[in-house]
């Protein structure tokens, strides 16, 4: 049996789809989602996943102070949590190298840049990398439709401590749901197969709030 070309020591019993060969399975363990970029659908990745979700121990992620995402937020924001979830989901497809730590890191780019609208001194504090620039231009590009004033009766434009309270909740939710490895993309995955298929069309539905 031919040996693991990635310790070059343990035979190569587990077929890797990342490496398009067959690696040992201690390497696949220690290494997915570290120094392998996985695919998704690779079923060792699921199974360590489920794993990992057993036996170690959750990380606590604590909402913001006074931040309350109780039934009243979901059911008045769901619209527009669902928007900003497709556009991750969308962008994803544009750069398959999309990890977890991207997405989280630009909400909190973007919540940065509505902290500054809201104190009336405005300028966008942009992620770094083309990947997290796309993803956060996408992100700003749905909240600037439902911040923007339309001439119809009883409508609410989004206001920005409401855009700051949504990107919360999202930089709260990624938290939670993003696996510990760099290479991570559970909380993607998640919102790939739970928000995308949802859709029928490239883009979501405008988005009207209560």
């Amino acid at each position: 049996m031919p040996r693991c070309p990635l310790c070059s020591t343990r035979s190569a019993k587990r077929f890797c789809p990342a490496k398009e060969t067959s690696i040992c399975a201690i390497c696949c363990g220690e290494k997915r989602e570290v120094e392998i970029d996985c695919p998704s659908g690779c079923p060792h990745l699921q199974a360590g996943r489920a794993y990992e979700a057993e036996k170690i121990p959750p990380v606590h992620v604590h909402a913001p102070e006074g931040a309350r995402y109780d039934q009243l937020f979901l059911a008045r924001y769901a619209a527009l949590i669902h928007a900003l979830s497709y556009a991750a989901a969308l962008e994803r497809k544009n750069f398959p190298e999309l990890v977890d730590a991207d997405a989280l890191e630009t909400y909190k780019a973007l919540q940065a840049t509505m902290k500054t609208l809201e104190s009336g001194i405005y300028y966008e504090s942009l992620p770094e990398g083309a990947a997290r620039m796309a993803l956060f231009r996408r992100l700003k590009a749905t909240l600037d439709e439902v911040m923007a004033p339309r001439p119809e009766p009883g409508y609410h434009a989004l206001r920005a401590s409401e855009a700051i309270e949504v990107l919360g909740f999202l930089i709260f939710s990624a938290s939670l749901e993003a696996g510990p490895r760099p290479r991570s993309r559970r909380y993607l995955d998640w919102v790939s197969s739970h928000i995308a298929p949802a859709q029928t069309g490239e883009e979501p539905s405008r988005i009207v709030l209560p």
